[in-house]
């Protein structure tokens, strides 16, 4: 049960941000409380702002939660150095992304976004209570059943819940002090006769003895205590978000060897190229790879769509299936809330890269959606026909945005151009709330013939600033146009977890934002991307309204 009206507005931006602090030794910051941020308002479709607002809807949306088994064989931490500053194709690949030393704490994230969440029963800016959640996409890091499971107990509620697997009394993945690597990060310090850690070296990154070993202890999860629904994401179907699961590496991810180096003669600039579009060539060189023996468990199964629809199905959550239906192979879906249709879509390529795109079949069915949300809208060739249903509001729903619908691996994909014509054709398309590239982007879209809808894409829990958003939709009795709120949360944790003990998943938490405000790729000015700017966070979008929305 959630506590309603406690703490309200504690854990939005509008009162207080949090922001790393001035660079220490090594560049390392901490996190400082930062000023309030309030609403920017936006017209760049059009319209007016005024102060008369009719709720419609409110809802909040979780993205990328990443929740990561970091123990798995299927993981492929040791290519990410490619991607440091001193590697020789660096400046080629760019961010690599598979490993974050704050990887081990994605579950005490989660835990402390489902506390923030229910600090808040309305939205700030209409008051309307909060309808439902959204979870768009890459909910599990690996595509494995045991992450599925943690992600789904967290948000159900009511029970203990621990992100350990292999061996039970000890943590074996990178990291750890038995399988020192000075690339990485070790929380527990330097064994004796090793030279240090680069992150503590140069760097900066601090020592937390014990950390490891706390990431690994049961938490207890509030649960969101709202219904909420889960959208597709490309981690959840593919390992590491590229590779579909074929053997070996079906086979390779429950058991006894984990790959810990490339094999002698192994091309990396080969394995990283093109993931977007496809999956690496040679499967990132897991299957063939220097090995070390770790402790087998049948519980990493990778996880394909059947067994994640059917584990959302079982799910003690509402509503049940949280929008996926029982003998349905599809991960799309549509559902209503008020004058406002959801169509959420599934834009993974099955077909791997961690880019997205939609089929021919899903096109069908999403232009079938939009027409009975019209009384009118245009054909192909641009002219205005009746529609067959009642004027409702649409708002897509996806884990990719539309600008990243570029994957045309595999046949019959649909990518960003056709689904960009067809959106314009249809004009009472408000809205398109995403995730996937995490960080937060607000973008406009104009429509042929006036009007538009704005793209709403958030930031991750596992990167920098790890928010989530509160979404309201509004209608303006004055200015007879629509409102688009959007408001940043910050989640539970500690601020500094320096002052918290580790038996704490706030304390857990907390290190984890630390240590994601302090990557050492992918800084964009020398800090860490993701936040994006203000009139992407806390902002007002105003959309000239479509059709005369009847409110009382």
């Amino acid at each position: 049960m959630r506590t309603l009206g406690t703490q309200r507005g504690a854990a939005t931006t509008l009162e207080r941000t949090l922001v790393p602090s001035d660079p220490g030794p090594g560049g390392y910051c901490t996190i400082v409380p930062g000023g309030g941020e309030p609403h920017t308002p936006r017209c760049d479709l059009g319209g007016t702002r005024s102060t008369g607002l009719v709720p419609l809807c409110a809802f909040v949306q979780l993205s990328d939660l990443h929740v990561t088994d970091a123990q798995s064989p299927a993981r492929a931490e040791f290519l990410d150095r490619h991607g440091d500053g001193d590697d020789p194709i660096a400046s080629i690949v760019g961010r690599v992304g598979l490993y974050r030393p704050q990887e081990s704490l994605t579950l005490h994230v989660l835990e402390a976004m489902i506390r923030a969440v229910g600090r808040i029963d309305r939205g700030p800016v209409t008051g309307a209570p909060l309808a439902f959640a959204v979870t768009t996409g890459d909910m599990t890091d690996n595509c494995q059943e045991n992450e599925l499971s943690w992600y789904l107990a967290a948000l159900d509620g009511g029970a203990s819940i621990a992100s350990d697997s292999g061996n039970p009394t000890r943590y074996e993945g990178v990291g750890a002090a038995d399988f020192y690597d000075r690339r990485y990060w070790h929380p527990d310090g330097t064994p004796s006769g090793e030279l240090e850690d680069l992150p503590r070296l140069k760097r900066g990154y601090p020592t937390v003895p014990g950390l490891l070993d706390a990431a690994r202890a049961p938490i207890f999860s509030p649960g969101l205590g709202l219904d909420w629904y889960a959208v597709y994401g490309n981690h959840d179907a593919l390992i590491g978000g590229t590779l579909p699961g074929l053997e070996p590496l079906s086979a390779f991810v429950t058991g006894a060897m984990k790959t810990v180096a490339l094999a002698d003669g192994a091309d990396p600039l080969a394995l990283l190229t093109a993931n977007e579009f496809a999956p690496s060539v040679g499967q990132w060189g897991l299957a063939t790879g220097v090995t070390r023996a770790v402790t087998p468990d049948p519980r990493r199964r990778l996880s394909d769509f059947a067994h994640f629809r059917d584990a959302h199905l079982q799910s003690g959550g509402t509503p049940r299936g949280h929008g996926l239906s029982p003998d349905d192979p599809r991960a799309y879906y549509a559902f209503s809330r008020g004058p406002v249709r959801f169509i959420v879509l599934d834009t993974v390529n099955p077909a791997g890269g961690w880019q997205g795109s939609l089929d021919e079949t899903q096109l069908a069915w999403l232009e079938a959606e939009l027409v009975s949300s019209h009384r009118w809208y245009r054909d192909h060739a641009g002219r205005r026909v009746a529609g067959i249903g009642e004027d409702r509001l649409v708002v897509l729903v996806s884990h990719h945005p539309l600008s990243t619908l570029v994957n045309d691996f595999g046949s019959g994909r649909v990518l960003a151009n056709r689904v960009t014509n067809l959106l314009d054709r249809f004009p009472n398309v408000i809205a398109w709330v995403n995730g996937h590239t995490h960080e937060h982007r607000v973008t406009p879209h104009r429509r042929t013939g006036g009007g538009g809808w704005w793209e709403i894409t958030t930031s991750s829990h596992v990167d920098w600033p790890q928010h989530s958003r509160i979404v309201e939709l509004a209608f303006d009795r004055r200015g007879g146009d629509l409102l688009i709120a959007s408001t940043v949360l910050d989640h539970a944790g500690a601020i500094d977890p320096r002052d918290g003990e580790l038996t704490d998943p706030g304390t857990l938490a907390g290190w984890s934002r630390e240590l994601a405000a302090n990557p050492w790729q992918g800084r964009v000015g020398g800090r860490p991307f993701g936040r994006g700017s203000v009139r992407d966070r806390n902002v007002l979008l105003v959309v000239p309204a479509p059709f005369r929305i009847g409110v009382r």
